[in-house]
């Protein structure tokens, strides 16, 4: 814990050429409108002094409660854990302007059961560092750890907040029908984001709910600065567990999104859609060791049947280790299993990633980088069919 140094601790500054900034969007005084955070390159200097506009992790005592609630245990225990680490910071200038001298290629990418915006912050300030737009979903289905929404203009300035809990679905019966409604709300959702691009590109005004509250009041972003700037023919979706599942239900519907990419996808809720049979997008299923079940494996495997598809396993992983949180507060999974450091972890995760857009919308131009953290990390990755843990 760093309590006298002077300057709080925080996750890794990404290593692009670009300062990342990011800035929530909110559209719609309705829960059925949508939540999302855009991360983009900036202008802006790397300053390790400029913390003070660095975005925060967990954005506020809400999600904490929302955490507790995922895991079924008493919220103090999480802010007890947080405050132990002392790391509530992300290199990533909030509300910053955007650079938009070239055309941002969209990636959007949907979390995974319990989490939120924030989750995949690492990853998202990399690809931001190197001209990508990504679109980070907070879904309103009761998966997201915590979420909310402002019902009127009045209280988005009052910020009286309208939160959307978590709710765990138990095991039985009812519980694929369940997972399978909300994975169909999710990818509808990705659906919307994809307009939201769509329509900003075309120069059409939309209104960020978030621009009435105080945070917004005096902040360089605009949804209006995006027209004529996104790369509509290079929009990628991923996603991360059941955010995977929700990624390729979303590729299923719109062939707008060009590709997608498949962090560790939870292919439960989507086990009897037969979406093999109606992807045709490229494909990156980019795996832990240790999540998949041979049930699991089965139904991804479905999908490797044409070119431009591939799978690969990032060993000695867990299913944390394509999120922040053992930058955060330490890996939890497997606990007797030797794992990677899980910044090196997140450095092949990142490198696949690029290897993967690199080779499908030709940028970033230049990955030699990339290609030699996975060379000198070859041994800790898996190419074809990920081996089922159990």
């Amino acid at each position: 814990m760093c309590y006298f140094s002077g300057k709080p601790r925080h996750l890794p500054i990404s290593t692009g050429p670009y300062m990342p900034g990011c800035t929530d969007v909110m559209l719609d005084y309705a829960q059925d409108g949508i939540f999302m955070r855009f991360f983009y390159p900036t202008e802006a200097k790397k300053d390790s002094n400029n913390y003070t506009k660095w975005a925060k992790w967990m954005p506020d005592d809400s999600y904490i409660v929302g955490l507790a609630r995922v895991f079924m245990i008493f919220p103090f225990l999480i802010r007890f854990i947080f405050w132990w680490s002392d790391i509530n910071l992300f290199p990533s200038l909030y509300g910053e302007k955007p650079k938009l001298d070239k055309k941002l290629r969209p990636i959007i990418i949907s979390h995974g059961l319990g989490a939120h915006r924030n989750f995949y912050s690492n990853l998202c300030c990399e690809l931001a560092s190197r001209g990508f737009l990504i679109v980070a979903l907070e879904h309103r289905d009761n998966s997201a750890g915590n979420t909310y929404y402002y019902s009127s203009k009045i209280n988005a300035g009052k910020d009286v907040k309208t939160l959307i809990d978590h709710k765990p679905i138990p095991l039985g019966k009812n519980h694929y029908r369940k997972r399978n409604e909300q994975v169909h709300k999710r990818a509808k959702e990705c659906s919307r984001a994809l307009d939201v691009l769509i329509s900003l590109h075309a120069g059409e005004k939309l209104y960020n709910v978030l621009d009435d509250t105080l945070l917004h009041k005096n902040i360089a972003f605009s949804l209006d600065l995006f027209g004529d700037k996104l790369d509509l023919n290079s929009v990628t979706m991923m996603g991360h567990s059941f955010g995977g599942a929700s990624a390729l239900l979303a590729l299923s519907q719109r062939k707008e999104l060009r590709q997608g990419i498949l962090l560790d996808p939870w292919m439960f809720s989507i086990k009897d859609e037969n979406l093999y049979e109606k992807i045709e997008q490229p494909l990156r299923f980019l795996n832990t060791q240790t999540f998949h079940l041979k049930s699991n494996v089965n139904i991804m495997e479905k999908f490797l049947d044409r070119e431009h598809r591939d799978m690969c396993t990032i060993l000695h992983t867990t299913h944390e280790h394509q999120t922040d949180t053992p930058l955060l507060i330490g890996s939890w999974l497997n606990w007797f299993m030797k794992k990677l450091n899980p910044e090196v972890a997140l450095k092949i995760n990142t490198a696949l990633v690029v290897k993967f857009l690199h080779e499908q919308v030709e940028y970033p131009e230049n990955i030699e980088e990339f290609d030699k953290i996975l060379k000198d990390n070859s041994r800790n990755i898996e190419y074809g069919l990920t081996k089922p843990w159990a």
